[in-house]
């Protein structure tokens, strides 16, 4: 299937934050640039891209039932997933039970955390860093140590790993939330 990655698509008016808040979320949204200058939503994890026409052909179909109560996962949630993970990494004996869901990246990011550490505990972060990992890692209880990035001489962002260290052991740190590509950098980890 051929996708489209070159299309500009107007989003404005479509609950889109990332064109439509310029300036209105302070401490969070950029404010609009100066006069004759083009905003670029780069400033949250947003696709900027037309979705997969199958996923919105799903999407369609589901909602021309009228009812849209509490659910749980269908077995084809979790068949896709053991199936894509057999295939893609040769994993062996996984189970639906072995699965979670979570209907986003912060709630899985939490639910991890939860099966590792206590709320109270010390979780490692980089900073700067997503604001939404930040508000949903201390809104569930944990404490966060910043381990600054620094900023190399060829204007690359890099880990601290002394600082990391000697943070880690200081704190009796047991996890580290890692955003790659990271945000607000950019960087792959």
């Amino acid at each position: 299937m051929k996708y489209d990655f070159t299309s500009l698509i107007d989003r404005h008016g479509m609950d889109a934050i990332a064109v439509d808040s310029w300036g209105e979320i302070p401490g969070m949204a950029p404010n609009a640039p100066d006069e004759g200058f083009d905003r670029i939503p780069m400033w949250v994890a947003d696709m900027n891209f037309a979705t997969v026409p199958t996923v919105q052909e799903h999407i369609i179909q589901r909602a021309q039932h009228p009812m849209f109560g509490y659910f749980d996962p269908r077995d084809e949630y979790f068949d896709r997933i053991i199936e894509w993970q057999s295939r893609r990494n040769g994993v062996e004996g996984l189970l639906p039970e072995h699965i979670g869901y979570e209907n986003g990246v912060l709630g899985g990011v939490v639910s991890t955390l939860r099966a590792y550490v206590q709320p109270g505990d010390a979780v490692l972060v980089h900073s700067p860093t997503y604001i939404g990992f930040t508000k949903s890692i201390e809104a569930a209880g944990y404490r966060i140590v910043h381990s600054p990035l620094k900023l190399d001489d060829q204007g690359v962002w890099r880990m601290d790993f002394e600082d990391m260290e000697q943070k880690l052991a200081q704190n009796h740190i047991h996890a580290a939330v890692f955003c790659s590509p990271h945000n607000p950098c950019g960087r792959v980890w």
